[in-house]
């Protein structure tokens, strides 16, 4: 009778330490695989770092959000209107370099200095605005 109970607590015991185990190994498992779509949709991979191309426009729409801002510009090329979406910092990276929701608006004309996107789009990811008065501002990602 001792054995038998011994052994019956005993793998009760190993049961709910292996049943935690696996509870604790799917938990680290999710964690790890919601981290990496985080770490993905935060990530510029989308952008060519060695490149650095400059684009002169018009301002269509600044969208001043999180997780990032996007700037909407018509530029001309080849005598054609053409639309660049260009993807920039967050609202808080932006805010402690300066930047607010009225940063760009319609009309503005401005010279953009961006990471080209890879795909061959027309957009990038953006470095610094020129305006037509010769203000420069800058989102603080340091160009190759």
């Amino acid at each position: 009778m001792q054995t038998r109970l011994s052994v019956n607590c005993v793998r009760k015991t190993v049961g709910a330490v292996m049943g935690g185990a696996l509870t604790m190994a799917g938990a680290v498992t999710l964690s790890a695989s919601f981290s990496a779509g985080a770490w993905a949709h935060h990530s510029f991979a989308g952008y060519d770092k060695s490149r650095k191309v400059t684009v002169q426009g018009t301002v269509k729409q600044w969208q001043f959000t999180n997780p990032h801002s996007w700037l909407q510009i018509f530029a001309v090329e080849n005598g054609r209107q053409v639309e660049y979406s260009i993807e920039g910092a967050s609202v808080n990276t932006l805010v402690r370099r300066g930047w607010n929701r009225t940063t760009f608006k319609a009309g503005d004309k401005v010279t953009i200095s961006m990471y080209p996107a890879v795909d061959g789009k027309k957009g990038g990811a953006l470095l610094s605005a020129t305006f037509a008065d010769g203000k420069t501002i800058s989102t603080g990602i340091t160009p190759n």
